[in-house]
Parts: C-alpha cells; structure tokens; sequence
C-alpha cells in the first residue's frame, strides 16, 4: 500500500531505537473512510461500521466489534484514527506485516501491547486533532508518550489535584508550560504502565526530572510543540549500553 508522502511526515527518533510518529486525524479520516464521517461527528452518536466502511482493510472482526460498542461517534474515530497510526508504524519497523494482522490488548491497568509482539514497548495518545505513537525496537526500553491540546489556563482545582505544590511553586504559570508538565507526568504513568491507577502527587515534574515517591528516575524525556497548539511529550528509558544485547 503506498501512502501519501506527507501522511507519515511528522516522525521522528528522540533517541536511537524509539520512533515517535503524530498524524492529523482528518488526514487518517480521508484516507481510510469509503465515506467520511458527518463534520459534526464529535456530537453524534456512534455509527456501525462494517469492512465496506473503509478503503484500506486493516481492522480485525473483533476490532470492528470493538468499535462498535463505544458509545460516542466521536471515541469511534479516534480509535480508528489510533490503531491505523500504531498499526502502520508497527508495519513501517518491525516488518511488513498485514494490517489487519497486528493486534492490539491491553494489561490489567490498562497498558497497550502487541499481541504478537509482547516484548516491544508501544504507547499511544490522541488529543483534538492529533493522534500520536511510539514504539521501541529494543526490547528493554519501555516508552510512554503522551498529547495534549494546549487549553487556557488551567483553574485553581486542577492545579491542585494535577500537581504537587512543590510542582506549582516550581513551574512558570504559563499554560504552556503547565501543560507541558502535565504531558510529561501522564507519559511517565504511560512508562511505568499505571496510567491513572497512580496518584498523581507521587509523581513530580520538575523541569525535565521526574521523580516518583521522592525518588529521582533515571529517564530521559523530550517535549515538542505542535503548532503552537498541541505539546507531545515522551518519557523513556536511557539507551542501553552498547555490549548489552537488546
């Protein structure tokens, strides 16, 4: 299948053996849909969908039995938008692989992972417009990303219930900067594969250190813009040294 050249553009590699990839949805939508979604989607209610739905065969029975069992026609498209995201990326560096072949289930708390790939880290977000992954070649660099849209300025509850004071006091009260923050925390929970099953005051952001139950991680993480609307942050383990075997 050849895709258009500026589908898969926005990729990128933080470090050696990760690679980042974040698409607009609309992009994934005219691709894939036989018929694109009513432009009020985001308020509808959810559709059925069939194989005949899409141009591009890469959902499985179970997968679109999936899809149509979320409520909202908007979690619909996003999913979709998701898994053609993860599953293409899987494709492009693990192998050619049939789409419709890689599938995707998740851990008790949540976290993603590859059916037949177990042992490579993925994570997924979307937000807005945006869908995002990463995944890990090596197999002991486990990656969590996450991407928000960046809103006004958060109220005085979220700061408190998002953020130690310690993180408030630190931060420039800027939303960007809060916002950015606020991606590197929910990437780390994506790292360690918790999601929001941890509270959020035992994880701090401080700059670009992470610390978790007051101690610092040895990660690496990475912040990018989009836009000027979207940040996308990701949090990984730092390279393994080069005699170990991945």
């Amino acid at each position: 299948m050849t895709y258009p050249d500026t589908l898969f553009q926005n990729t990128f590699s933080p470090q050696s053996g990760i690679t980042v990839r974040y698409i607009k949805m609309p992009a994934i939508v005219d691709l894939v849909f036989s018929t694109p979604p009513d432009p009020n989607y985001k308020t509808m209610a959810n559709l059925s969908f069939g194989p005949n739905n899409f141009k591009i065969p890469f959902l499985s029975g179970a997968e679109l039995t999936t899809v149509n069992g979320f409520k909202a026609q908007k979690k619909q498209v996003e999913w979709i938008c998701g898994r053609f995201s993860l599953k293409t990326l899987v494709n492009e560096i693990i192998g050619p692989i049939p789409l419709e072949k890689i599938q995707v289930s998740y851990q008790e708390k949540g976290a993603p992972f590859l059916n037949a790939y177990p042992d490579i880290p993925i994570s997924l977000s979307h937000s807005g417009n945006y869908t995002a992954v990463g995944l890990s070649k090596n197999r002991q660099t486990t990656l969590g990303i996450d991407i928000e849209r960046i809103g006004k300025m958060p109220d005085t509850f979220f700061m408190k219930t998002a953020f130690t004071q310690r993180e408030i006091h630190h931060m420039t009260q800027t939303a960007h900067e809060i916002f950015r923050h606020w991606t590197l925390k929910e990437a780390f929970l994506k790292h360690i594969k918790m999601g929001f099953n941890e509270n959020l005051h035992k994880v701090e952001i401080f700059d670009k250190e992470i610390f978790h139950h007051g101690r610092k991680q040895d990660l690496n993480s990475w912040s990018r813009t989009i836009e000027d609307q979207y940040i996308l942050s990701i949090v990984a383990d730092p390279p393994l040294p080069q005699n170990d075997h991945t």
